[in-house]
């Protein structure tokens, strides 16, 4: 296995000392943000993306996938994206996210989703690249695996796969849901974010009552046991890149760090996942 960095933790870096970056922390790429905001605007992408990646084979790093805000063929400077990023040789990316509407609209959603889906694969087969959905909890359609599954249903493999981040897949499923959702769609999976989450008892500070907040965590905590998962992933032949996600910072992480100890919590985690993926032959 192979890793990237998601250089969203990293944005206010330019593209060589972001190559610098990641290459000091000993990944082979990134994964890039082109979004507003982001690494690469998607309007300068024609551009800009030709720079980062020259910058990144400096390096000696690749691009292994784009983090973009893609919802559907329609979306401002899709076809730019994919064909800027086609031109370079890279050959995935993340789509945005599609936002549950509440109660009662989920079979609606599903069947609007899929044909937003429909125009995606297609240009994905023009541009011979491919799209993934990433997991995310919370009230999103990529929450749960189950839901994923329906909207993939039928669709192209080669065009749209399944993105799962274990981190959020915990935070959905920390008992067995997790296991189910990558057995569920084992031969959907061509991308992979690696995090881990624990929730934190805290105080209500007006009225006292108990809240109970969701942070990230290092890879050796967290719902999710790595080494276990790593047997599964070994199990269905996962063979692409894991990009780290590393949001070490604000109110959703376990501790606020600036930036020389968030990049030393990524050389902890890199170390740890190295040793375990070693250990199952990935």
């Amino acid at each position: 296995m192979k890793y990237l960095m998601l250089s969203k933790p990293l944005e206010y870096l330019s593209y060589p000392e972001l190559a610098d970056t990641v290459a000091d922390l000993g990944m082979d790429g990134v994964d890039l943000t082109v979004r507003s905001p982001g690494h690469v605007l998607p309007e300068r992408v024609k551009t800009d993306l030709p720079k980062a990646a020259a910058a990144m084979r400096s390096r000696g790093l690749v691009i292994g996938w784009l983090t973009t805000a893609i919802e559907s063929a329609e979306s401002p400077h899709a076809e730019d994206i994919l064909a800027t990023a086609s031109d370079l040789g890279i050959k995935q990316f993340k789509l945005g996210y599609y936002r549950y509407a509440g109660f009662g609209a989920m079979h609606r959603q599903i069947r609007e989703v899929r044909e937003q889906l429909r125009g995606i694969e297609r240009l994905c087969q023009k541009y011979a690249i491919q799209a993934g959905i990433h997991a995310h909890y919370g009230p999103t359609l990529s929450a749960t695996t189950h839901v994923v599954s329906l909207l993939l249903e039928d669709y192209d493999a080669a065009a749209l796969c399944y993105y799962p981040d274990l981190g959020h897949m915990g935070v959905e499923g920390s008992f067995g849901g997790w296991i189910h959702g990558l057995d569920l769609l084992a031969d959907r999976i061509d991308m992979l974010a690696l995090e881990n989450v624990a929730q934190f008892r805290e105080e209500d500070p007006e009225t006292g009552a108990a809240l109970w907040r969701t942070k990230v965590v290092p890879f050796d905590q967290g719902f999710i046991p790595f080494p276990e998962a790593f047997q599964y992933l070994k199990h269905i032949g996962y063979t692409g890149y894991a990009s780290f996600q590393a949001e070490y910072r604000g109110a959703n992480s376990f501790k606020d760090m600036a930036q020389a100890e968030l990049l030393a919590q990524v050389q902890q985690d890199l170390r740890y996942t190295k040793e375990l993926a070693n250990a199952v032959g990935l």
